[in-house]
């Protein structure tokens, strides 16, 4: 089975609650069967982790569990990658106009993000998703490749993976595009612009699935699909008199909510319901997992009572999106639920 798993933003909350996805398919002896990856935002934040720790390289199973993951767990909760780069920023110039890049610099000293494009493996593809502001298209890094249809493609680049994740994390306001110099490289095209600046992938797709799924054609060179949506629900909110840059912020989060929404109703649609994937929800509890697939009673019984309650799957929902180093309480109780969210799907759905 070649499986491709599209993972959403939503800081540091995307990061760990797709780290409990890729631990339930680990336990399930996936990891391996996984070719294509495409990330966006807090979760390209958590794939370029998971290749830092193991040495650019994809990991087997058992290291994932043993090793890899614990090693994340250290890494974010003792590297608190906001508060260094805000530290950085006052006190570096260079940054004022580029702060994607700090996020960048930070992430190679503090997570020990390193390495090329090119010191990745052929597989799995891993697709790092961001947005060309000039074009407005979605610019793709990938180890074959980075561009976007609109102002052309660089074959095999040299690029810092470092820059690409934080690129696909800029979100507009809080941490803003990643100013990228096109002479740099060769290009199957003109460049239109000597500069183009990245914004978060997530402006465009914050699920990452156009990579991986088209309307006309289904999946594209995978089998089967995990889409894994930690994206932080619109709830009701008051408008802020005084900050502007906090009611765009609200704007910018209701078209990517409504364009999240579209693509996933067509998947579920078109996806889900042939049993060729599954998607895992943040929203989603146990009991919802079980009722939505009609799962039996003593199915449902046993779910719920092996996993969080209403309550603390509510508490990670609503964990702020933010670079922060959490609390272990919070950073354990997020992995727990993107685990048991996935374990409830893959048993309700998939039967096996």
């Amino acid at each position: 089975m070649k499986i491709g798993i599209a993972l959403s933003g939503g800081g540091i909350r995307a990061t760990i609650f797709h780290l409990g996805v890729f631990k339930y398919l680990a336990e399930k002896g996936l990891l391996g069967q996984i070719t294509h990856i495409s990330s966006v935002s807090g979760a390209s934040l958590c794939v370029a982790l998971i290749f830092a720790r193991n040495g650019n390289k994809w990991p087997l199973d058992r290291e994932y569990l043993d090793r890899v993951l614990p090693d994340i767990e250290k890494t974010i909760l003792n590297n608190n990658i906001q508060m260094a780069a805000l530290l950085r920023f006052l006190f570096s110039h260079k940054y004022w106009g580029n702060r994607a890049a700090l996020i960048a610099q930070v992430m190679r000293d503090k997570w020990g993000v390193t390495g090329s494009l090119q010191d990745l493996p052929d597989v799995p593809v891993w697709e790092i998703n961001c947005t060309t502001f000039e074009t407005g298209k979605c610019f793709r890094f990938t180890k074959a490749q980075m561009g976007d249809w609109q102002i052309g493609h660089v074959k095999r680049p040299d690029f810092p993976i470092a820059d690409a994740a934080a690129a696909s994390a800029g979100f507009p306001i809080l941490i803003g595009p990643l100013k990228f110099d096109a002479g740099k490289y060769q290009w199957d095209k003109k460049p239109l612009e000597a500069v183009y600046y990245l914004w978060d992938g997530g402006v465009y797709d914050n699920l990452g699935l156009e990579a991986l799924y088209k309307p006309d054609q289904g999946l594209v060179d995978t089998d089967f699909l995990v889409l894994s949506n930690a994206s932080c629900p619109n709830g009701y909110l008051h408008r802020n008199g005084f900050s502007s840059a906090k009611n765009l912020k609200r704007l910018l989060d209701i078209t990517m909510d409504q364009v999240a929404g579209l693509r996933e109703r067509e998947v579920v649609a078109q996806v889900i319901k042939m049993n060729q994937g599954i998607y895992v929800n943040i929203e989603n509890t146990a009991e919802k997992i079980a009722d939505d697939s009609k799962a039996d009673v003593e199915t449902k019984k046993r779910l719920m009572d092996m996993c969080i309650s209403p309550g603390d799957a509510e508490k990670v929902r609503d964990y702020e999106t933010t670079l922060n180093s959490p609390a272990k309480q919070n950073y354990e109780l997020i992995l727990r639920h993107g685990y048991e969210n996935a374990l409830c799907c893959w048993t309700c759905y998939m039967k096996m």
